[in-house]
Protein backbone atom coordinates (compact mmCIF):
# COMPACT_ATOMS: atom_id res chain seq x y z
CA UNK A 1 0.00 0.00 0.00
CA UNK A 2 1.29 3.39 -0.72
CA UNK A 3 0.81 6.47 1.57
CA UNK A 4 0.68 9.78 0.02
CA UNK A 5 1.78 12.43 2.55
CA UNK A 6 0.55 15.98 1.63
CA UNK A 7 1.20 19.34 3.70
CA UNK A 8 0.17 22.81 3.67
CA UNK A 9 0.67 26.36 6.14
CA UNK A 10 -2.24 28.47 7.06
CA UNK A 11 -1.88 31.61 8.78
CA UNK A 12 -5.35 32.99 8.23
CA UNK A 13 -8.38 31.64 7.54
CA UNK A 14 -9.20 33.43 4.48
CA UNK A 15 -6.52 30.83 2.77
CA UNK A 16 -8.80 27.62 3.29
CA UNK A 17 -10.94 28.03 0.29
CA UNK A 18 -7.92 27.35 -1.91
CA UNK A 19 -6.94 24.54 0.17
CA UNK A 20 -9.58 23.09 0.53
CA UNK A 21 -9.60 23.01 -3.48
CA UNK A 22 -7.01 21.36 -3.91
CA UNK A 23 -7.32 18.65 -1.68
CA UNK A 24 -10.31 17.32 -3.46
CA UNK A 25 -8.55 15.62 -5.99
CA UNK A 26 -5.83 14.17 -3.01
CA UNK A 27 -8.82 12.48 -1.42
CA UNK A 28 -10.29 10.84 -4.39
CA UNK A 29 -7.17 9.35 -4.50
CA UNK A 30 -7.68 7.68 -1.33
CA UNK A 31 -11.14 6.16 -2.69
CA UNK A 32 -12.86 8.56 -0.79
CA UNK A 33 -16.72 9.30 -2.73
CA UNK A 34 -18.26 12.46 -2.66
CA UNK A 35 -19.91 12.02 0.76
CA UNK A 36 -16.54 11.34 2.00
CA UNK A 37 -14.72 14.18 0.87
CA UNK A 38 -17.32 16.46 1.77
CA UNK A 39 -16.75 15.21 5.57
CA UNK A 40 -13.53 15.17 5.38
CA UNK A 41 -13.46 19.27 4.15
CA UNK A 42 -15.99 20.14 6.38
CA UNK A 43 -14.32 19.10 9.11
CA UNK A 44 -10.83 20.61 8.18
CA UNK A 45 -13.19 23.36 8.03
CA UNK A 46 -14.62 23.55 11.19
CA UNK A 47 -11.36 22.86 12.45
CA UNK A 48 -9.12 25.71 11.58
CA UNK A 49 -11.91 28.21 12.32
CA UNK A 50 -12.34 27.05 15.63
CA UNK A 51 -8.17 27.24 15.85
CA UNK A 52 -8.12 30.40 14.25
CA UNK A 53 -11.13 31.74 16.31
CA UNK A 54 -9.94 30.35 19.70
CA UNK A 55 -6.50 32.12 19.01
CA UNK A 56 -7.52 35.45 17.74
CA UNK A 57 -6.70 37.29 20.60
CA UNK A 58 -3.03 36.20 21.05
CA UNK A 59 -0.66 38.74 20.61
CA UNK A 60 1.65 36.66 18.35
CA UNK A 61 0.24 35.39 14.83
CA UNK A 62 -0.58 31.83 14.79
CA UNK A 63 0.23 30.01 12.00
CA UNK A 64 -1.43 26.38 11.54
CA UNK A 65 0.35 23.14 9.48
CA UNK A 66 -1.97 20.28 7.84
CA UNK A 67 -0.58 17.39 7.36
CA UNK A 68 -2.29 14.43 5.18
CA UNK A 69 -1.47 11.07 4.99
CA UNK A 70 -3.71 9.46 2.40
CA UNK A 71 -3.86 5.63 2.33
CA UNK A 72 -5.94 3.74 0.23
CA UNK A 73 -10.03 3.90 2.78
CA UNK A 74 -8.01 6.09 4.64
CA UNK A 75 -7.05 10.14 5.56
CA UNK A 76 -5.05 10.83 8.65
CA UNK A 77 -5.54 14.85 9.22
CA UNK A 78 -2.79 16.26 11.59
CA UNK A 79 -3.31 19.76 12.67
CA UNK A 80 -0.17 21.29 14.63
CA UNK A 81 -0.51 25.37 15.24
CA UNK A 82 1.68 27.40 17.34
CA UNK A 83 -1.10 28.81 19.76
CA UNK A 84 -1.67 28.71 23.01
CA UNK A 85 -2.37 25.13 24.79
CA UNK A 86 -5.70 24.18 23.31
CA UNK A 87 -7.38 21.15 23.36
CA UNK A 88 -10.50 20.99 21.15
CA UNK A 89 -11.17 17.04 22.21
CA UNK A 90 -11.59 18.47 25.63
CA UNK A 91 -15.12 20.38 25.11
CA UNK A 92 -16.97 17.29 26.24
CA UNK A 93 -15.95 15.05 23.36
CA UNK A 94 -17.74 11.75 25.32
CA UNK A 95 -18.87 13.55 28.24
CA UNK A 96 -22.28 11.94 28.88
CA UNK A 97 -25.08 12.14 31.50
CA UNK A 98 -26.73 9.04 32.65
CA UNK A 99 -29.34 9.62 30.55
CA UNK A 100 -27.33 9.45 27.82
CA UNK A 101 -27.70 13.15 26.42
CA UNK A 102 -24.76 15.55 26.16
CA UNK A 103 -23.51 17.57 28.66
CA UNK A 104 -22.62 21.13 27.25
CA UNK A 105 -20.61 19.49 24.20
CA UNK A 106 -19.12 21.55 21.90
CA UNK A 107 -20.11 21.58 18.70
CA UNK A 108 -16.77 20.81 17.19
CA UNK A 109 -16.07 17.94 19.43
CA UNK A 110 -19.48 16.68 18.55
CA UNK A 111 -18.69 16.91 14.34
CA UNK A 112 -15.22 15.47 15.42
CA UNK A 113 -16.82 12.67 17.45
CA UNK A 114 -19.34 12.13 14.51
CA UNK A 115 -17.00 12.33 10.91
CA UNK A 116 -14.05 10.59 12.46
CA UNK A 117 -12.81 7.18 13.31
CA UNK A 118 -10.32 8.11 15.66
CA UNK A 119 -9.03 11.37 17.42
CA UNK A 120 -5.86 12.10 19.43
CA UNK A 121 -4.69 15.59 20.85
CA UNK A 122 -0.84 16.35 22.59
CA UNK A 123 0.82 19.39 23.37
CA UNK A 124 3.94 18.79 21.88
CA UNK A 125 7.20 21.44 21.65
CA UNK A 126 5.04 24.59 22.43
CA UNK A 127 2.72 23.09 19.80
CA UNK A 128 -0.37 22.04 19.90
CA UNK A 129 -1.09 18.60 17.33
CA UNK A 130 -4.80 17.23 16.88
CA UNK A 131 -5.17 13.83 14.68
CA UNK A 132 -8.09 12.74 13.30
CA UNK A 133 -8.54 9.91 11.55
CA UNK A 134 -11.28 8.93 9.02
CA UNK A 135 -11.17 5.08 7.54
CA UNK A 136 -14.29 4.08 4.67
CA UNK A 137 -14.64 1.60 1.86
CA UNK A 138 -12.94 3.18 -1.32
CA UNK A 139 -14.82 3.94 -3.95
Amino acid sequence: MTTTNLSFQLTDTKELPTALNWLDGHFSEAGADAGVNADLKQLLNAQVQDVFSHHAHEPRSVEMHVELELDRGQVLLRLIDNGQPYNPLSNGLSAKNQGGASKSCSCGAVLIQELTDAQSYRRRHEHNVLELTRHFLPG
